[in-house]
């Protein structure tokens, strides 16, 4: 059965705290019981970590600290994220599993007081870096002279972010022909395709799912080996920052209504995109395609395509 992930929100302000799992048996609660693992899994919310930075951070023995992370490894509260040789032995790094974990024993209904951010777009928020917002500029501009059509759209995703993170969020809002803005050490919120947004064009050959605009404008997927050539179709990807470190999500259509489409597909279809693409299980990636679900003669909703 795949884990349920739960919003944590602070009932005063209704703002988000994070993402947390949902415990289904008791091992995990059985793991964290021991004051030793829950210092463990605190020192972790600062970061994935080795067991001999654990060891020093926490003043104990590097071979306890194997053994009990070994029981969080089983419990599922963390997990391994990379290996590295070091003084002829190999070193795993160990990151939380997820922010939180939580008993829940009576759902209730969704509250409309409260602000749920994807979490997709939660991890943008994660670490601490700067995001930047990326709009395409409004003026005439790039290879096509194409003009930035889509800002009340990203109104929209930043009043969310507002409202789940306030000040904390640490949100820039920049356009596409900026150059004194610092893109490569900060995590990236990109709105419009590489016809319109020069920076989505510098990394667009970089993404699992990309735009071919030799070809008349088309998405292609590496993940599924598919194409999707509908003005309602949109990209919604978390990848890698090509352009340095930290993280980059991009929401981007075809034409304009296919960014409408996949704005509206953030707020409505929030929880499968976060999930990964069905074609791979390791990559946050997806196409969506804009319906007309009220018969006005715009897309109001969307189906996820893969």
């Amino acid at each position: 059965m795949e884990d349920s992930v739960y919003a944590l929100i602070d009932a005063d302000s209704g703002r988000l705290r994070g993402y947390v799992k949902e415990v289904r048996d008791s091992e995990p609660i059985r793991a964290v019981a021991h004051p030793l693992r829950l210092e463990l899994l605190r020192a972790l919310a600062k970061g994935p970590q080795y067991p001999l930075e654990l060891a020093k951070m926490l003043e104990v023995n590097e071979q306890l600290v194997y053994y009990h992370m070994s029981r969080l490894k089983r419990a599922g509260l963390v997990r391994e994220v990379g290996i590295d040789r070091r003084r002829g032995a190999l070193a795993v790094k160990y990151e939380l599993a997820a922010e939180g974990f939580a008993v829940v024993f009576r759902e209730r209904e969704a509250d409309e007081r409260f602000t749920v951010l994807p979490q997709l777009v939660a991890e943008l928020f994660k670490e601490g870096k700067p995001v930047y917002m990326v709009l395409s500029s409004p003026e005439p501009h790039g290879p096509f002279r194409s003009r930035g059509r889509d800002h009340h759209l990203a109104a929209q995703i930043a009043y969310l972010i507002g409202a789940a993170y306030g000040s904390r969020a640490r949100l820039n809002i920049v356009l596409d022909t900026d150059r004194h803005a610092d893109l490569s050490d900060a995590n990236l919120l990109l709105i419009g395709g590489p016809a319109v947004n020069m920076v989505t064009a510098s990394v667009n050959d970089s993404l699992p799912i990309r735009f071919d605009l030799s070809r008349g404008n088309l998405i292609v997927s590496t993940l599924s080996r598919k194409e999707y050539g509908d003005e309602n179709c949109a990209v919604i990807e978390l990848t890698e920052n090509p352009l340095g470190t930290g993280r980059l999500l991009l929401i981007a259509g075809l034409h304009l209504s296919g960014t409408k489409a996949a704005v509206s597909a953030l707020f409505k279809r929030g929880v499968e995109l976060s999930k990964p693409n069905s074609f791979d299980r390791g990559t946050i990636a997806h196409v969506v395609e804009g319906i007309d679900a009220d018969g006005d003669g715009e897309p109001d909703d969307a189906v996820i395509l893969e």
